[in-house]
């Protein structure tokens, strides 16, 4: 659970608390005779609204589960970090991690892992190797995983070499976020050029 999570949930669970608090201050009205049933209205807002935000939470975190429990595992090199602009914690950008890897045919490949970091926060180390998990084209990783270990051909993973053009296959792909149409590398993280998200492209 990241950052963004936890205060979701917290919010959710004040909101959840509040309306339980009205809901039991109207029942003593109610005991007094003078319930109104649109009083019903104020604590099953609060209710609603903070049961839903735990339950997004709740969902989210076992999605990220099911990566790891399903996905493909490789391990692979902490390359660097890219503000995830579609989340807002405390007016500014929580950090998602760059990894690179080697896939199943010793391809280089890159991935952005949503490990939603605050800036500076419990950010791990550059250059550190992390096993993450691939799975129907999303990521996860294993936070438990993170090691000083050195991985066969990491020289290349970690250098910063232009990719030849040769090697790109350009995909065309539609943002999740905005809706925009653009192309980019396969096997590769991209920006989209409309909202400035990231996204792994397959």
């Amino acid at each position: 659970m990241n950052a963004a999570h936890k205060i979701v949930v917290l919010v959710g669970s004040i909101f959840l608390a509040i309306g339980v608090l009205v809901g039991i201050i109207f029942a003593v009205v109610a005991g007094s005779g003078n319930f109104q049933a649109g009083m019903l209205a104020l604590p099953g807002g609060f209710i609603l609204i903070g049961g839903g935000m735990d339950i997004v939470v709740a969902i989210l975190v076992h999605n990220k589960k099911e990566i790891v429990k399903k996905g493909v595992r490789y391990p692979a090199k902490i390359y660097g970090y890219t503000e995830n602009t579609s989340v807002v914690v405390n007016n500014t950008y929580l950090m998602d991690t760059i990894v690179h890897y080697f896939d199943a045919y010793h391809v280089e490949r890159e991935a952005v892992i949503p490990t939603g970091f605050t800036r500076g926060a419990g950010m791990y180390p550059i250059g550190l190797t992390i096993d993450i998990f691939e799975y129907n084209g999303k990521y996860g990783y294993d936070p438990a995983s993170v090691r000083d270990e050195k991985l066969p051909g990491e020289e290349e993973l970690m250098d910063d070499k232009p990719v030849a053009p040769d090697k790109l296959r350009l995909v065309a792909v539609r943002c999740p976020n905005c809706g925009s149409n653009f192309r980019a590398a396969s096997g590769y993280a991209s920006k989209c050029p409309y909202c400035g998200s990231y996204l792994n492209i397959q």
